[in-house]
């Protein structure tokens, strides 16, 4: 039987004149399949590599003072981190889009979509749109069981209803296990759950005899005995 994923190398990212220690979970960033951003700093000089998957060979290198860089998902959209100080930027038309000053510092960023940024402090989560004049919108406040994770991940549903923060920390047995921690987020309800588990997404599926589809909440743990894959439908579809 055929493999389910088939991996292909599409370029060795040090083959491009980027340093090795630079290509970290801290300074590496891939937001889609379109963009890799690397922030690589020598000395006291800083420059941001923006590497086109679709010709590294025009990879843009620029000199930055920004703390973390991030590429839009489709467009040549750049958003900037230092300290609390936001910046978004459209690389074609070498204008800046946005700025905006947070109340905290920014713990973890991404992109949720093509117009809007999800922003994680240590206490609260907000998204933030590209589009218009508005400032970053609070979603929810962090739960207390996610105080100790390193957040890895943030999620929504294609209709904003669902979000799920994803974090991880050391067990507390003594054990050395990394723990999986997530929160769940219902935007309808206004209402958390704390969930084990290390990896999640949302997906949409139409079941047979269906007129809509279904939104699915899928999510992985691994615990002593063993890896688990649950699903759950958060959101029912319409019946045909």
């Amino acid at each position: 039987m055929a493999a389910p994923i088939k991996l292909n190398e599409v370029l060795k990212v040090p083959s491009l004149g980027i340093r090795q220690e630079a290509i970290t979970f801290a300074s590496c960033t891939m937001q889609s399949e379109k963009y890799i951003t690397v922030r690589e700093q020598a000395g006291e000089q800083v420059m941001i590599h923006i590497i086109d998957l679709q010709n590294p060979a025009k990879t843009e290198k620029r000199p930055i003072t920004a703390d973390a860089a991030i590429m839009n998902p489709i467009a040549k959209i750049l958003a900037l981190r230092a300290g609390q100080a936001l910046q978004i930027f459209n690389i074609e038309l070498k204008t800046k889009m946005k700025a905006y000053s947070m109340p905290e510092p920014v713990t973890f960023w991404c992109w949720l979509n093509e117009r809007t940024m999800a922003l994680v402090t240590a206490t609260t989560v907000y998204h933030w749109s590209i589009e218009g004049a508005a400032d970053p919108v609070k979603m929810f406040d962090r739960l207390p069981a996610m105080a100790s994770s390193q957040i890895i991940n943030y999620k929504s549903d294609d209709k904003g209803k669902w979000m799920v923060l994803i974090g991880i920390s050391q067990a507390t047995d003594g054990s050395g296990r990394i723990v999986g921690n997530m929160q769940l987020f219902s935007a309808e309800k206004g209402q958390s759950q704390s969930i084990e588990g290390h990896a999640a997404g949302f997906a949409q599926f139409t079941c047979q005899g269906a007129s809509e589809p279904s939104t699915l909440f899928a999510f992985a743990n691994k615990g002593a005995a063993g890896a688990k894959l649950h699903v759950i439908e958060v959101i029912k579809g319409s019946a045909g």
